[in-house]
């Protein structure tokens, strides 16, 4: 595992440090950038089929001809943006998670991100689940973090090895609850309302 220890993160306290940063995998990435690949080839598919059985595309300068390029400029122009998206949206969600909280940073679209915490002492259950036939071959899954409240969940998908980092946020857990319940130095201890009542001197009524 790599280690991330001297990683920069803004926001940290003096004794706190990242274990992990994750992202998605590749793998995912590349399967949806694949997908908008294969969905460029319909364009060159529809030309060919033009030339070859119509006489539409034959004048340059016909209507037909310009507007053909024109669609095909605007949805090219399409399949660029929402490749774009995809790596804007691989790169960007991220998972910190350090030895006392997990960061999850989210890109929605190109001008939307939100970044939500949850301290590890707050987690009830931490699940992962690989599911599909890209993911069990290149071992990536979904993680799911339980928190107290049923509707307060941390999702992130297509983790890298999501059984074993599963474990590790567990084990962070289990190492931070400890920490979290030893009783600080020189702090107040709790105190009896009962009374000691002074002894009665011999032969007092």
């Amino acid at each position: 595992m790599k280690d991330w220890s001297n990683y920069y993160l803004p926001g940290l306290s003096a004794d706190e440090r990242v274990d992990q940063v994750l992202r998605r995998h590749k793998v995912a990435l590349g399967s949806r950038i694949f997908m908008f690949l294969i969905g460029g080839i319909l364009p060159v598919v529809i030309v060919f089929l033009l030339y070859r059985f119509t006489i539409l595309l034959d004048d340059q300068a016909s209507l037909a001809y310009l507007l053909l390029v024109l669609l095909g400029s605007i949805f090219y122009l399409y399949i660029t943006l929402f490749i774009y998206h995809a790596w804007v949206d691989y790169y960007l969600d991220v998972w910190f998670i350090t030895n006392k909280r997990i960061i999850a940073t989210e890109q929605h679209g190109l001008f939307h991100r939100t970044t939500s915490e949850l301290l590890l002492n707050q987690i009830q259950d931490v699940s992962s689940e690989t599911k599909g036939f890209l993911p069990t071959i290149f071992r990536y899954g979904s993680i799911s973090v339980q928190t107290a409240s049923e509707q307060d969940r941390f999702m992130f998908a297509d983790v890298p090895n999501a059984d074993l980092v599963a474990k590790h946020i567990l084990d962070l857990h289990n190492a931070y609850q400890p920490a979290a319940s030893i009783t600080t130095p020189g702090a107040a201890q709790p105190t009896s309302n009962a009374q000691t009542l002074p002894p009665t001197p011999p032969g007092t009524v």
